[in-house]
């Protein structure tokens, strides 16, 4: 009977052992996990903004190349709480691309296909590129780089961080649809686009960059062209993402 009884309290604890173990589906992290990643499905028009982590240059990228770019905000709960912190990653890829050559133009078409959070769980999303513009500290500066940057013309200074979301930005962001003519846009063109060197979620097209232009590519990408230089975008570039459905 004692044999007995010690085996069933065993049994019993054994139970209680794996209730309480963190992998279990009914408890632990995978909960909060689970519902972060329900937070972060990020609605169509949502801003998101972004800088390269890494350089990437139409003479040497290749379809399907990996471009990786980091947020410059914090994403917060409606509880303000972070979800995905300033400098979580936005991953995409290389989906067009043909070097300069004669009187061909360089292009450089991206995508964004998700982003990583804290805890290391991705989120897919789909964006284009709203907007794009120099590396911030080349824009405070005035500075131009190949390719043409140059500066953003403001002078105040802006907060660093925010929820995330900026909502739906105008119609028609990042320039023309795809098989229009691609649109350049300057910064006195676009009032209040960028503030000192940095860009806002309003921002639009093309911003101090001379001589390349942003339209939509054959694959629903974003398509950056150039008529006369290699389009390269230095570590640090600046994009206003949009998601989309």
């Amino acid at each position: 009977m004692k044999k007995l009884i010690s085996a069933l309290i065993a049994a019993l604890l054994t139970g209680v052992a794996f209730a309480q173990n963190p992998t279990h589906p009914n408890s632990g992290p995978e909960p909060q996990s689970a519902s972060q990643n329900t937070a972060m499905r990020l609605a169509p028009g949502t801003i998101i903004r972004v800088e390269l982590a890494k350089s990437t240059d139409a003479k040497k990228a290749k379809v399907g190349d990996e471009v990786i770019a980091k947020t410059m905000d914090d994403f917060l709960s409606d509880k303000n709480e972070v979800l995905a912190p300033r400098g979580s990653k936005v991953l995409g890829h290389v989906a067009e691309v043909s070097p300069h050559q004669g009187e061909s133009a360089s292009t450089l078409g991206i995508a964004f296909d998700k982003m990583v959070l804290k805890n290391g769980a991705e989120v897919p999303l789909k964006a284009s590129i709203q907007a794009i513009g120099s590396p911030e500290s080349n824009a405070r500066l005035g500075t131009e780089t190949i390719g043409g940057y140059g500066n953003s013309g403001a002078t105040s200074s802006m907060p660093s961080s925010g929820r995330g979301g900026y909502g739906a930005p105008p119609p028609n962001p990042g320039g023309s649809a795809a098989g229009g003519t691609p649109e350049t846009t300057s910064p006195d063109a676009s009032s209040g686009a960028a503030i000192n060197g940095r860009l806002t979620p309003n921002a639009q097209g093309v911003v101090g960059i001379s001589g390349v232009s942003l339209s939509t590519g054959s694959a629903q990408d974003s398509l950056l062209s150039s008529p006369k230089h290699n389009v390269k975008l230095d570590s640090g570039t600046q994009m206003i993402l949009r998601v989309i459905p």
